[in-house]
């Protein structure tokens, strides 16, 4: 399984939908519908997460409205009821990622723009990626939950597209390069 985990600020849709959204979509979708074998989980701060599960959803559009539409329905599902389910597949928590970081399996890996070291891809991975910017808080909680960082070429990406090259070497069987 390939797990996608993103870290935004509560204001994120506000001010930065599109890296969101296409975070979402180079994680998640390849042109003939989702990746089965993948679950993308994008954190709010404190205001919960919005999961969508590869496997079992249906009838998502790529288009940054329609994904927009989902997660600000899952934010405020989060903040009326607490969470549950919003489509098939696609389901909305008051999880942080610091307490769902410990339950990860396979290769635990984290993208911070730069440093790190190859690490193979060839099972099921946990990957989590931050916009703006990784913190240092982020980080120090991620390596005490045996998370290494990696880096995916000579130039910082952003998390969009750091998303699609960490699929496209894990298709390709590859490393994530240090």
């Amino acid at each position: 399984m390939r797990e996608f985990a993103l870290l935004v600020p509560p204001d994120a849709l506000s001010r930065d939908a599109g890296i969101v959204t296409r975070f979402v979509v180079g994680a998640l979708l390849v042109s003939h519908g989702a990746r089965r074998d993948a679950r993308v989980s994008v954190y709010f701060g404190g205001d919960g997460a919005v999961t969508f599960d590869g496997a079992s959803m249906r009838n998502v559009r790529p288009d940054e409205q329609s994904l927009s539409g989902i997660l600000r329905a899952g934010i405020r599902r989060v903040r009326e009821v607490g969470g549950g389910r919003l489509m098939q597949g696609i389901f909305a928590s008051e999880s942080r990622l610091e307490g769902e970081v410990m339950w990860a399996k396979g290769t635990r890996v984290y993208y911070r723009g730069h440093g790190g070291r190859a690490v193979s891809l060839g099972g099921g991975f946990c990957a989590v990626f931050e916009h703006p910017t990784l913190s240092p808080s982020t980080e120090a909680a991620l390596e005490r939950a045996g998370f290494v960082a990696v880096n995916l070429g000579a130039t910082p990406m952003t998390v969009d597209q750091a998303a699609v090259v960490a699929n496209v070497r894990a298709d390709r069987g590859g490393c994530w390069q240090g």
